[in-house]
């Protein structure tokens, strides 16, 4: 089970990254950092259950702040932009 989660998650880092090179615009980017994100913290849900310490999660937490901070910091950015 543990394999198929991970290769399923290698795929979607795979195709995140490729939306995040060839995003047309600003927006697609910002939703596909998000995705990357997302991503990064089912990783390391799923190394935590691999390797059973159950501290990593507080990186988890971590990591799903600076998500929210950084989604919204590119919201920002945009709509910034989009203005002028």
């Amino acid at each position: 089970m543990m394999w198929f989660l991970s290769a399923l998650l290698i795929v979607a880092l795979i195709l995140g990254t490729r939306r995040l090179l060839l995003g047309p615009t600003q927006a697609d980017r910002a939703v596909v950092f998000d995705l990357l994100t997302a991503i990064l913290i089912a990783a390391t849900v799923l190394i935590a259950i691999v390797v059973n310490d159950y501290k990593v999660m507080s990186l988890v937490i971590v990591l799903a702040v600076l998500s929210f901070v950084g989604t919204s910091l590119f919201a920002y950015f945009i709509e910034k932009t989009k203005g002028s």
